[in-house]
């Protein structure tokens, strides 16, 4: 294999914790340079996650900074400076992709909104992605993604039918809206290819995650039904769900998820069973009787369950031709050989943090390598890089800006 599949893009990111850069790291992964704009006056809020005033590891100690922005360059520039504009623009003039993810009208403010900087870069492609988009009534409101997965509808579905919403576990509207940024980065990238012309992307993180939850639209414009929390369980197929397993040692701890989805999987999984008594139940033998009684089959199901080890159990079923897995932990996710055989895992060595594993996008392209990882940046690590060497700044230049505090 040679080459990266984007190692001529050229991406400048503005922004901070995970919707943003999480969307850049792709390109990033597969050859691009993505120059990541930050300040110590401001700092991103997911490095100050570790941080301690006094703590020599500063703001570059944050584990989580360093997931998301593995193989990016690293620039200090303070936007409050008068000059810091200037630098800016020059780097919108070197890159083809300018991605952010502030609070409307913060680019604005700067002068750097698509509008002012398309005048001046037609072939330029942004992309702005928030909680609410750029426009409407609520276009201003300052939410993450832990509001974003309730106004989406996550919180409404995800716990159990008695008790309160939980919501997902992280900020799933943080997680889904990055990978509709590559999505929608690369297809405006082929719409200037072909047409010279650059694209500015207005992305909603509510939205994004409206669109993953369809189900529940139609469901409601079809049948006038609004879908409720069901923990772990289907509205259409029982038993379903994840059972507990024979402890391992002290750990007790340890579950499987099964899903039986039809009357013929009930036959497989009697039979597995060796066919007990209560398995023989007539109440049990179609999936409404199933769903009907689906308490009493679950604590019969996990009776059985628990006489086995979760490993042993999931290859027993998965043989028998169900769907039928271990609940892994994150200790044993690491050792997992599927895992492994794709090399999903990679080391690299981070000046502070030290040699540590990062993830790798899950996606592997047929004819083109994938980038040796590179730890993510300290604060400001390539600014003089960057500078001298991508914008062709003058030393003496740099020297000056430099000491009249743009870079920091």
């Amino acid at each position: 294999m040679t080459g990266h599949l984007f190692e001529n893009v050229k991406i400048l990111e503005f922004g901070g914790g995970a919707a943003g850069p999480l969307g850049t790291r792709y390109f990033a992964d597969h050859g691009a340079t993505v120059v990541r704009v930050e300040s110590r006056v401001r700092p991103d809020f997911i490095r100050l996650l570790r941080y301690t005033p006094g703590d020599p590891a500063g703001f570059d100690g944050s584990h989580m900074f360093a997931m998301v922005n593995v193989n990016k360059l690293g620039v200090a520039l303070d936007m409050s400076h008068p000059q810091a504009r200037e630098v800016a623009l020059r780097l919108v003039d070197w890159c083809d992709v300018l991605a952010e993810n502030f609070a409307p009208g913060t680019m604005a403010k700067w002068g750097l909104d698509y509008d002012s900087l398309a005048a001046r870069k037609p072939s330029l492609v942004m992309v702005s992605t928030c909680l609410n988009g750029q426009t409407g009534p609520d276009r201003n409101y300052p939410g993450f993604g832990g509001q974003g997965s309730a106004l989406a509808g996550f919180n409404h579905l995800t716990g159990w039918p008695d008790r309160e919403p939980l919501g997902p576990y992280g900020t799933i509207t943080d997680s889904l809206s990055p990978r509709f940024v590559a999505l929608l980065v690369a297809s405006a990238l082929l719409y200037r290819e072909r047409t010279g012309k650059g694209q500015y992307i207005d992305l909603s993180q509510v939205e994004a995650g409206i669109v993953c939850l369809s189900e529940n639209i139609l469901t409601f414009t079809t049948r006038g039904q609004v879908l409720e929390r069901c923990g772990n369980r289907s509205r259409d197929a029982a038993p379903h769900g994840v059972f507990r397993c024979a402890p391992e040692g002290d750990d007790t701890d340890r579950w499987i998820a099964l899903a039986v989805h039809d009357d013929e999987d009930w036959r497989t999984l009697r039979a597995v069973m060796g066919d007990p008594d209560w398995a023989k139940d007539p109440r049990f033998d179609t999936v409404e009787g199933r769903l009907a009684h689906v308490g009493e089959l679950e604590a019969c199901l996990e009776r059985w369950t628990m006489t086995f080890r979760a490993q042993e159990l999931a290859e027993r079923l998965v043989q028998a031709g169900l769907d039928a897995a271990v609940v892994w932990n994150f200790a044993e996710l690491l050792e997992d050989p599927q895992l492994a055989w794709r090399g999903h895992f990679r080391e690299v060595d981070h000046p502070v943090i030290g040699r540590h594993l990062c993830e790798t996008n899950a996606m592997r392209f047929s004819g083109v390598a994938e980038r040796q990882f590179r730890p993510a940046p300290c604060l400001g690590e390539h600014t003089e890089y960057v500078c001298r060497e991508l914008l062709r700044m003058s030393a003496g230049e740099y020297e000056e800006l430099l000491a009249a505090g743009v870079f920091r």
